[in-house]
């Protein structure tokens, strides 16, 4: 992970342990780091449980290599916790559910402890009914938004998500900021195996990047076509975030975002569009068992039949200098180096 570009706010504890490395990417040992986790977020005001579920799931995403949202984020949420926008005590809400569908409300609180919860229920009505759509409303930033359809792989289940974000693309055509970079993720089981995931930003690189390169004072690649206002080319990250963000594939990429919009914003009755805030974004969710479409052994079998293709096809057909990964492996790989390390 790296350090912010921000100071800590009043709350934090200041002897956040590390290597020595005053400059540049700072390693963190993981059995210190999370209490400090914990201290910081009960010095706010959440419980010692509250507090855990949202330091595992930051830890989870440092471990798997996307350091942009885990304890990068620590000082974004305390600030949140200070200025109003989130509160630390908020608890998830039903407000309304069926054998298929679950409503529910966030109350403000913080994304990765109520969207947690909220899957955790999402599970138990699944395994009753196999199938189930879920939105949340006042929700906020899901982190690293793979971590909640992962636990529904590994109960069993195909699950898909999306959420809302704070405007920065503009319609395609436009300078507007109307859309959040929307992501989504679709997670596979498999049978003794690490789930196949699928994890995307709608822009080409997440946002989390650009904001980390500003913060370090380094240009960003050419190549992921970030544009100034006017429509050119830019490598400075702060240029970019004024600019125009790129959506992957132009249009099409305006069009996947905006079906996001609709059912993580307003299916779901939060916020949507350019008045997505802090506090008030939206997830949706659809979580469901292969063992009510087929029976789930010849799913399992067909699997990993196409991940033996897959394979087959990086080991004997691959291009010079490449090698072929289901998506999410080189996360899973680096999740399972780290946890071996201790360190992220």
């Amino acid at each position: 992970m790296t350090n912010s570009d921000e100071h800590s706010p009043r709350g934090i504890p200041e002897d956040l342990p590390s290597h020595d490395q005053p400059d540049g990417p700072v390693s963190f040992y993981i059995d210190q780091l999370r209490p400090w986790g914990v201290r910081a977020y009960s010095a706010a005001g959440m419980s010692l449980e509250d507090a855990n579920t949202v330091v595992d799931n930051q830890l989870w995403s440092d471990l798997r290599g996307v350091d942009t949202h885990g304890f990068q984020r620590v000082s974004w949420y305390i600030n949140w916790f200070r200025d109003g926008s989130t509160d630390p005590k908020a608890q998830l809400e039903i407000v309304n559910e069926t054998p298929a569908v679950v409503v529910a409300d966030g109350n403000h609180g913080l994304g990765q402890l109520v969207i947690t919860r909220f899957m955790e229920h999402l599970i138990e009505v699944a395994s009753d009914s196999g199938m189930v759509a879920g939105v949340i409303r006042n929700s906020n930033d899901w982190g690293c938004g793979a971590n909640y359809p992962y636990k529904a792989a590994e109960a069993g289940f195909v699950c898909f998500g999306t959420t809302t974000s704070v405007p920065n693309l503009a319609p395609f055509g436009s300078r507007r900021k109307l859309f959040g970079n929307n992501p989504i993720v679709w997670t596979f089981p498999r049978k003794n195996q690490p789930p196949i995931v699928l994890d995307m930003a709608m822009t080409p690189v997440a946002l989390g990047k650009v904001l980390r390169a500003r913060s370090e004072g380094t240009d960003i690649p050419e190549s992921w076509g970030f544009l100034d206002r006017d429509g050119n080319p830019t490598v400075d990250p702060d240029v970019a975030m004024k600019g125009i963000v790129p959506a992957i594939g132009g249009y099409k990429g305006i069009g996947m975002i905006t079906a996001s919009n609709i059912l993580a914003g307003i299916l779901s009755g939060s916020a949507h569009t350019e008045d997505v805030a802090v506090g008030h974004r939206g997830q949706f969710f659809l979580l469901m068992d292969p063992a009510i479409f087929r029976d789930s052994e010849d799913y399992y079998r067909d699997i990993e039949s196409m991940v033996d293709q897959i394979r087959a096809a990086g080991n004997e057909d691959v291009l010079p200098g490449q090698k072929v990964y289901l998506p999410g492996e080189i996360e899973q790989q680096t999740m399972e180096q780290r946890a071996e390390d201790g360190v992220v």
